[in-house]
C-alpha cells in the first residue's frame, strides 16, 4: 500500500485513460457486434407490440354499381411503383393501342414512401359465386378486386389528409397526360345488380373528320368551349352545371360520330345508357348517380327506347298513369336531367339522338333539358369535301368531278354514310368519284327518298335550334 501511495498522480491518470481506451476498443470491436443482433431482435419484438399497423381497404365498387374513384386512382398511380424485382405481371394491348397495358397479379405488393412515412400496398383479386336470379339455382362467378394500404397508425392523419389526395391528384395528371377516354356500358350482374363497365374509347372521330356544315360545326365547338368555362356562371344563376344536346335527323348522318368527336375534343368519358337494360326508375336513378363528372351521358335512338320514356300520353291524348319505382317512366328520366337530382354532379353533358323528333314527348325537348337541337341532315357539298379529304386525300386540290358532284348533291338526298361507302370502294380518286356520281344519279332518278324526314317542316336551312 505504501508503494501505491508513492505512484505519482500523473501516472495514475494515464493508467485510467489507458484502461478507458482499452474498454472503448473492446466495445467497438467485440461487445457491440455481439450485442447488435440480439438488440435488433428485441427492437423488432417490442415494435411489433408497441406500434399498431392500420389497413385501408379500397374496393373497386362502392356498393353494387358505383365505381370507386380512389380504386381507379390507385390502380393507375401504382403502375409507376412496380418494383424491378416483380416476377409476375399481366400484360395486354388492343389493336389500336401503341403501348402495353400493365395489370396487376393477385397478391402483388408495392412499397411507397411519402414524407418519410413507409406505406405498403397489396392488390387482391378473388372470385365468389352469386346467384343469377332469385328463383334460379344456377350460380356464376363474380370478380371482386380491391387494394390494401398498410401503414403505422400514428400516421393516419397524414395518410388520409395528404397522401390519398396526392394519389388522386397524380391520377388526374397522369390521366390527362395519357388522354384516356373511357366508354362505359351497363352490365347486369343478377336480377338486382346492374353497374357500369368501361373500355377505352378508340373511336377516331374528330371535329376535323365529321362531315358537317362549317358554320354548324363552329357553333357546336363554341358552345362546348363556353360550357366548360362557365362553372362560376352556372353557380351564380342557380343552375346545375350541365348541357343538353338533341341530335336528330335521318340514319347515317353522323350522329354517333359527332358524339365521339365531342368526347375526344373535351376528353370526357362516355356513358352509353341503354334504357332497355333497366326495369324501374329506381334502377335508373342508381346508375345515373354512379356516373362521373366531366362525362357525356348518351341515349341513342331514344324514340326506339322503352315506351314509358317516349311519351306520357295515350293515343286519345290522356295522360298515362305512372307508378314510380315499379316501372321505367319518362318522369324518372326527366327528374334526373332537370329535376332535383340533376344537381348531383357537375360539368356533365346529356345527348339524345333520334331519327324521328316528332315522336318525342315535348317535355324532353324544352330548354334546360335539350339546350341545343342539332339537325344532322343529308350530305351537302361542304360535307362531301370533308369526306373526300378523309378518304381520298384531296384536301389541297379540287378534282374536276367536284363540280358535277356539287350540282347533283343540290338535287339529291344522300347521307354522309352512303357517300363514305362509295369513297371507300377505291383508293383512286377518279374511280371512287365516278362511283359516287353513279349513285347520285340513281338516287335522283328514284325520286322519293326511302326515308321521309319528319323535320322538313322546320325548313331546309334550319339546322340548329339554340336555347341560351
Amino acid at each position: 500500500m505504501d508503494s501505491l501511495k508513492k505512484i505519482p498522480p500523473v501516472c495514475a491518470s494515464n493508467v485510467v485513460v489507458y484502461l478507458m481506451l482499452v474498454w472503448s476498443k473492446a466495445m467497438d470491436c467485440y461487445l457491440l457486434p455481439m450485442l447488435r443482433f440480439p438488440l435488433l431482435i428485441l427492437h423488432g419484438f417490442f415494435k411489433r407490440w408497441l406500434i399498431k399497423p392500420m389497413t385501408l381497404q379500397i374496393e373497386e365498387y362502392h356498393g353494387t354499381s358505383t365505381r370507386n374513384k380512389v380504386y381507379d386512382a390507385s390502380a393507375l398511380y401504382l403502375q409507376s411503383k412496380i418494383s424491378p424485382s416483380t416476377q409476375i405481371l399481366k400484360i395486354s394491348q388492343t389493336w389500336r393501342e401503341t403501348s402495353l397495358t400493365v395489370n396487376f397479379a393477385n397478391n402483388q405488393e408495392f412499397d411507397d414512401m411519402y414524407e418519410g412515412v413507409p406505406l405498403k400496398w397489396k392488390f387482391n383479386s378473388m372470385s365468389k359465386r352469386s346467384s343469377s336470379s332469385s328463383t334460379s339455382s344456377a350460380f356464376k362467378l363474380e370478380q371482386k378486386q380491391y387494394f390494401e394500404l398498410v401503414f403505422d397508425l400514428q400516421h393516419k392523419e397524414k395518410v388520409m389528409n395528404l397522401y390519398l389526395p396526392y394519389v388522386l391528384e397524380t391520377f388526374e395528371a397522369m390521366k390527362n397526360e395519357r388522354k384516356i377516354v373511357k366508354l362505359h356500358t351497363l352490365v347486369r350482374i343478377d336480377t338486382f345488380k346492374i353497374r357500369w363497365e368501361a373500355i377505352n374509347l378508340e373511336h377516331p372521330a374528330t371535329f376535323q373528320t365529321v362531315a358537317m356544315e362549317p358554320e354548324l360545326k363552329k357553333t357546336v365547338l363554341e358552345d362546348l368551349d363556353r360550357f366548360v368555362k362557365r362553372k362560376e356562371f352556372y353557380q351564380s344563376v342557380g343552375r346545375a352545371w350541365k348541357r343538353g344536346y338533341l341530335l336528330h335527323g335521318p340514319p347515317g348522318t353522323g350522329k354517333s360520330s359527332l358524339i365521339a368527336a365531342m368526347a375526344n375534343y373535351l376528353k370526357f368519358d362516355v356513358y352509353d345508357l341503354q334504357l332497355t337494360h333497366l326495369k324501374t326508375d329506381m334502377e335508373l336513378r342508381k346508375v345515373l348517380l354512379s356516373t362521373s363528372n366531366k362525362s357525356i351521358l348518351v341515349i341513342e335512338d331514344i324514340d326506339c327506347s322503352q315506351p314509358g320514356v317516349q311519351d306520357r300520353k295515350n293515343a286519345n291524348g290522356s295522360r298515362k298513369p305512372e307508378l314510380e319505382g315499379n316501372q321505367l317512366t319518362l318522369s324518372g328520366l326527366l327528374n334526373f336531367i332537370d329535376g332535383l337530382w340533376s344537381s348531383c354532379g357537375e360539368e356533365r353533358i346529356v345527348v339524345f339522338t333520334t331519327n324521328h323528333k316528332s315522336k318525342l314527348d315535348p317535355a324532353l325537348l324544352r330548354s334546360g333539358r335539350m339546350d341545343m337541337h342539332i339537325h344532322m341532315s343529308y350530305c351537302t357539298y361542304e360535307g362531301f369535301k370533308i369526306l373526300a379529304c378523309n378518304y381520298l386525300r384531296t384536301c389541297e386540290q379540287k378534282h374536276p368531278l367536284f363540280e358535277e358532284i356539287e350540282s347533283l348533291l343540290k338535287k339529291t338526298k344522300v347521307t354522309p354514310a352512303q357517300v363514305a361507302e362509295q369513297l371507300m370502294k377505291s383508293e383512286e380518286a377518279e374511280v371512287a368519284l365516278q362511283g359516287l356520281i353513279t349513285l347520285l344519279k340513281q338516287k335522283k332518278n328514284q325520286g322519293k327518298d326511302e326515308y321521309q324526314e319528319e323535320d322538313e317542316y322546320e325548313g331546309e336551312n334550319k339546322q340548329l335550334t339554340y336555347f341560351i
